[in-house]
């Protein structure tokens, strides 16, 4: 085991045991803790499968990947300033502790479900010489402009829908951005989902939808623990739960992991045709500005309780 593998492992020994005898900080930050180790676990346990990984291999472009997870997961966040299906309780007063939590926290998204996706296709179809989820292939021919352009049309009401009938529509958001982005992708010239469809080639779709639930699963059992933790509120199926999620939810989350990979690789081909550093610069600086302004929101909206009774009052919106 490489030197982090071990270091992943005895720091998820610690959270747990600092968990049990409510230690700070790790009470309340648990879930990034135990997401941080498993990343780190889980890196290693690639790089001895395949021979390669996020730390081993590809680090400058895991570098770029952590701030893009936590633009995505943002992109989520603003819909639910809207759906408000899920807000955050316990979180700590101070705001230079809570933004670092949410950054620690949204990164570790990405780089989760990748490297998931990843274990879950050498377990699978067991072919080490195969693209790793953080990459993606040149698409070898076009798919059919009308149907992609049917999927788009479809997807973009499906993203709209919930804006305006959330009761009733926000399970949209975890199917219609795939419908809208696969074409995208098809049309920056990488190979889409829809590609991999028509040659037969389910490798890359059953390791993020695999990956996608067991992250969902990770997430949902080490959230329940943390004392800084989200809770959720969703219409129509909120009863019977699995930890903190209405057991009905636990279907978003294989589709959300084939919705994070086209973002992020849509974003990946988007900033590598921008070549010029001014271009490059504002790339970057737009993700940084839509960042802060969704930390503010989430301090506004989304968040219930604080964990000191000296914070300001939670936002008085319905929740539950």
């Amino acid at each position: 085991m490489k030197f982090y593998g071990w270091l992943g492992l005895c720091l998820i020994v610690v959270s747990e045991y600092a968990l049990f005898r409510k230690i700070e900080p790790f009470q309340t930050w648990f879930y990034c803790f135990a997401w941080w180790s498993y990343i780190l676990l889980a890196d290693n346990l690639l790089f001895r499968l395949r021979g390669r990984s996020l730390l081993y291999g590809q680090r400058p472009m895991l570098w770029q990947m952590l701030p893009l997870s936590v633009f995505i997961w943002l992109l989520f966040e603003a819909y639910n300033l809207v759906l408000r299906n899920w807000a955050y309780t316990g979180v700590p007063a101070e705001i230079g502790t809570r933004w670092v939590g949410y950054w620690a926290a949204f990164a570790t998204v990405l780089p989760g479900i990748f490297l998931t996706g990843d274990l879950f296709e050498q377990m699978l179809f067991g072919r080490r010489s195969s693209a790793l989820a953080s990459e993606t292939e040149e698409s070898t021919a076009p798919s059919s402009r009308p149907v992609a352009r049917v999927c788009a049309g479809l997807g973009l009401g499906m993203c709209i829908a919930p804006l305006f009938w959330p009761r009733y529509f926000f399970p949209a958001i975890w199917i219609g951005p795939i419908l809208l982005l696969d074409p995208l992708l098809e049309r920056l010239g990488r190979r889409s989902f829809a590609r991999q469809i028509a040659e037969g080639d389910w490798r890359r779709i059953g390791s993020l939808l695999a990956g996608g639930l067991a992250c969902g699963i990770l997430w949902e059992f080490w959230n329940y623990w943390a004392a800084s933790r989200w809770v959720y509120s969703i219409p129509l199926f909120g009863d019977g739960k699995i930890f903190e999620m209405p057991i009905l939810g636990f279907l978003g989350f294989p589709p959300f992991a084939l919705e994070c990979w086209l973002l992020y690789h849509i974003l990946r081909e988007l900033y590598r045709g921008m070549h010029s550093m001014p271009a490059r610069a504002a790339f970057w600086l737009g993700i940084g500005l839509f960042t802060v302004l969704m930390f503010q929101a989430i301090d506004r909206h989304t968040i219930l309780s604080f964990a000191s009774n000296l914070s300001r009052s939670a936002p008085a919106w319905q929740f539950g």
